[in-house]
């Protein structure tokens, strides 16, 4: 019976982690786009303090659907708005401007052309041409007919 148990649990375990989302750092994915030159990125850029970022992580990014769309089309990346070392993309660097209570990385800056909120997705194409924007917490549902 203990034996069963720990089976039950284990498959459990693998079907949690086959439904989550590899979110790669910015620099991961520059290497992964190379290999797959089709594939547009997905950034998620977000910061800590953002209740809404929270929420698009424990529920919209945890959704079945969302964790296959983004999956198998995008290269997906997190992005935290606030990271305080420099940051190379592109081979060109961008670093931490200090700024309010708080401060911005220049990439974040960069990808969102300026318009910071949060949480924000960008769709950045293998040649670095911004596809799209999205601003705000999406629900599942919501964000499949934006993507």
């Amino acid at each position: 019976m203990r034996i069963l148990s720990l089976i039950i649990l284990l498959f459990i375990s693998i079907q949690i982690k086959a439904q989550e989302i590899n979110w790669l750092t910015i620099e991961q994915a520059e290497k992964a786009q190379k290999e797959n030159p089709n594939k547009p990125m997905f950034i998620d850029i977000y910061t800590d303090w953002c209740g809404w970022c929270a929420k698009l992580d424990a529920k919209t990014f945890k959704d079945t659907d969302v964790v296959k769309h983004i999956s198998e089309n995008y290269i997906p990346v997190k992005l935290n708005a606030e990271h305080k070392d420099i940051i190379n993309f592109r081979g060109q660097d961008f670093k931490f401007i200090k700024s309010g209570r708080s401060g911005i990385n220049l990439l974040a800056y960069h990808l969102l052309q300026g318009k910071t909120a949060f949480p924000s997705m960008v769709i950045l194409s293998s040649d670095g041409k911004i596809l799209n924007t999205l601003n705000g917490y999406f629900t599942p549902e919501q964000l499949l007919q934006q993507l």
